[in-house]
């Protein structure tokens, strides 16, 4: 589940806030209760565009007002949302504000992107609340569409209240569309990398350290990239591929100077600190890939989706890569003591990638797989994230730009086993997701 950060109701879309500003709370500095009081109005709001679309008879959107007709890329401009509150929410419910271009793709996500988040979280709302939710817009640049649209829910977990008004089918209410001036057409679309794997043929030990010299003579994607640009990315990663009769091979090198991962079960969000993902499209039809991540903990989150995003939050999570993780760390997780970074050793079987009871058939001789490779990397304050092919729009989950994986040879026959050996473990003790 790629991303960026978790909303979209998932890791893989790009936020337009820090995640540190993700943190909710209640207000309790000065500047806070300003704020609050202007939130919580004392009576019934009349907005410019009166709507009333309900949320299971908990919330209801009154309605919005909007500082322009039109917009413009790159340049700011201010919504401005009314709620009802019917019913207390509870604590586990919180707010999201998707934001979509004409072809109706998800390029923002501004869940927290607004004061309301920060000084009067949905876990406070009281029943007879009036609320008042500004968020302050400004689209990207290479927006490339006439159109904007913003869907607006409520989701916890993998569930959202249903939706009793204009909606996309998913329950995310379609509360505003604006025109969009000026808007230019995207740049031709870069070229998508290839990487050429390689196939095993000696003894490869799998225990993190990739000094084999498998790996040593393995090519790598090269110095990871920012996603939304296409520049070298703001930290060192690259990624490696071997392949044998029984697995695929993945290995990363992160260079990192804060460590991070509190996550200590499977399928835990990793992508909300720092982790290493691959996506795998095999036949690159955009349908039926897979998504894998392991943190510096050894720990792992693994799911399947149909299509784009579906199911949605995340895919079937009971998919199982039954994948073998091993990391070695230059530093300690979870202090504050400067480090240097770390090293991820996948092995997946080609078993392991099926839809339902239905084998996907591991690759022959002179095809490729689709794939793309992420590093999510949190700082003290925020995230940040680089990948191999740039998906260039603030969604990870883009299989158009997932990148070529080669492979020479068919990945049968007599190829040597892997061994475990009996290297010794990390600094923390990795377990499989």
């Amino acid at each position: 589940m790629t991303s960026l950060g978790a909303c979209f109701a998932r890791c893989g879309v790009l936020m337009v806030a820090v995640l540190g500003a993700c943190v909710e709370k209640s207000a309790h500095e000065p500047t806070d209760k300003v704020m609050l009081a202007e939130i919580k109005l004392s009576k019934r709001p009349t907005p410019q565009h009166p709507l009333d679309i309900q949320f299971e008879k908990q919330v209801r959107l009154l309605g919005y007002d909007v500082d322009h007709t039109a917009v413009t890329p790159d340049q700011p401009f201010k919504v401005t949302w009314y709620w009802q509150v019917d019913r207390t929410m509870g604590e586990d419910w919180q707010l999201f504000t998707h934001v979509a271009d004409g072809a109706n793709r998800n390029r923002l996500n501004l869940d927290a992107a607004r004061p309301l988040r920060r000084v009067y979280p949905v876990s406070d709302w009281k029943t007879g609340d009036l609320l008042k939710d500004t968020q302050e817009v400004t689209l990207p640049k290479n927006w490339g569409s006439d159109k904007v649209t913003f869907y607006l829910g409520f989701y916890s977990g993998p569930h959202r209240l249903h939706v009793q008004g204009p909606s996309d089918g998913d329950n995310r209410a379609e509360a505003l569309r604006l025109p969009v001036l000026n808007s230019a057409l995207p740049p031709p679309a870069k070229p998508v990398p290839v990487l050429l794997a390689r196939p095993v043929a000696g003894k490869l030990k799998l225990d993190g350290k990739l000094d084999d010299a498998e790996w040593q003579s393995a090519a790598s994607t090269g110095r990871m990239v920012n996603p939304m640009t296409g520049d070298l990315g703001g930290f060192t990663a690259q990624a490696r591929v071997l392949y044998d009769a029984q697995n695929l091979y993945l290995a990363f090198e992160v260079e990192d100077d804060y460590i991070k991962s509190t996550f200590q079960k499977k399928d835990d969000h990793l992508w909300e600190q720092d982790a290493v993902e691959v996506m795998i499209d095999p036949d690159g039809d955009g349908k039926n890939y897979f998504e894998l991540q392991v943190s510096p903990r050894g720990q792992s989150f693994d799911t399947r989706y149909d299509s784009t995003r579906n199911p949605q939050p995340f895919g079937h999570v009971d998919w199982d890569s039954h994948v073998q993780a091993k990391v070695t760390l230059d530093g300690t997780l979870n202090d504050e003591q400067s480090d240097k970074g770390y090293r991820v050793e996948m092995a997946i079987p080609w078993t392991a990638f099926a839809v339902g009871d239905t084998p996907v058939p591991p690759p022959v001789a002179g095809t490729s797989w689709r794939m793309n490779f992420f590093v999510m990397d949190v700082r003290r304050q925020g995230q940040r994230a680089v990948g191999w092919s740039a998906p260039l729009v603030g969604d990870f989950h883009t299989l158009a730009r997932f990148g070529r994986v080669a492979f020479p040879a068919a990945a049968t026959g007599a190829v040597p086993a892997v061994s475990t050996g009996t290297a010794p473990k990390p600094a923390v003790a990795p377990t499989t997701h």
